[in-house]
């Protein structure tokens, strides 16, 4: 599923999430302006739709809107806090659906760290039942990281978990954290990760999944703190395959059409001196958040720098 829809159904959520780039606006999207939506964008060749928001379980319409787009071809995927999922009778209404697969938000294995992050006592426990629940329907989970300062040095350390408590699970997707637009607490500017301690452990969990046969993707981390891993890069590989997305915000920005230029983020008087510099993204919100990172310019060669590009188009 290459050029994706993603449509925020609501912005109201069953967690707090510190960290949250999409805060409550308590915006809810009607079923008709939804169906009016998708007829609109079903001819763009699109490969599927993946539902969002602020939490997408929370519309009792997500069940229909399920139904409808998987009738007229397109793949529907949810990305859930694994509240609501919790409840093994709402997780069969989404299979009844012909629902196949689910990002389920998972921060830590740490469960005081994650239910931190969440801001939300015991979301840790729903979010493992959810997960059980879907894979006991052969509902495919896939699992989503935010990188912040909290789960930084341990991120290898979670993988290692969930594989061994669910080894069913084949795809792991880390976000680095968006601050642009998060509330501006003094606690949710504390999640800021530090690149240089998270690039450690993400490479550990990278080359652990490997060896694993699992798959995995990064997004809004500079590809020079994931060498050897650059094809991973969800910006490098939209940069290098031309791949384009609809995001349908319930705010002022309505809907974005996200091309190839929407990939490339601020580079730094370094970035001139690194051979991967075509290819990378460079550093998301730089100059108002992440003016602290550090980047090291990386030396690879013509031959090298193909073969990624390769291993990306392949």
């Amino acid at each position: 599923m290459a050029n994706i829809w993603y449509i925020q159904v609501n912005r109201y959520c069953n967690n707090q999430c510190h960290f949250c780039s999409n805060p409550s606006n308590g915006n809810n999207i009607s079923y008709e302006r939804w169906i009016e939506l998708i007829d609109d964008f079903v001819d763009k060749n699109y490969g599927g739709i993946i539902f969002t928001g602020w939490e997408p379980t929370l519309s009792p319409d997500l069940p229909k809107w399920i139904q409808y787009s998987t009738s007229i071809g397109m793949e529907c995927r949810i990305i859930s806090n694994g509240m609501m999922c919790s409840n093994s009778d709402y997780v069969k209404k989404l299979k009844d659906s012909w629902l196949s697969l689910i990002h389920f938000s998972l921060y830590s294995h740490i469960q005081k760290v994650h239910d931190f992050l969440t801001d939300t006592p015991g979301s840790y426990s729903k979010l493992l039942q959810s997960i059980q629940n879907a894979l006991k329907l052969w509902i495919r989970v896939q699992l989503n990281c935010v990188i912040n300062k909290y789960n930084q040095d341990h991120l290898d350390k979670t993988v290692k978990c969930i594989a061994k408590i669910f080894p069913q699970i084949q795809h792991f997707v880390w976000n680095n954290l968006d601050p642009l637009m998060m509330r501006k607490t003094d606690v949710a500017l504390s999640t800021l990760p530090d690149f240089d301690i998270a690039s450690k452990s993400l490479g550990e969990a990278m080359r652990f999944l490997e060896e694993n046969n699992k798959t995995f993707r990064v997004e809004r981390f500079p590809i020079c703190f994931m060498r050897w891993f650059e094809w991973a890069s969800t910006e490098t590989r939209k940069i290098v395959k031309d791949e384009e997305r609809i995001v349908h915000f319930l705010d002022n920005r309505e809907t974005i059409r996200q091309s190839w230029e929407h990939w490339t983020h601020d580079k730094l008087e370094e970035c001139k001196e690194c051979n991967l510099s075509p290819i990378c993204s460079g550093v998301y919100e730089r100059e108002k958040y992440y003016n602290y990172v550090k980047v090291v310019p990386q030396k690879v060669s013509e031959l090298e720098l193909e073969n990624i590009i390769l291993k990306i188009k392949s």
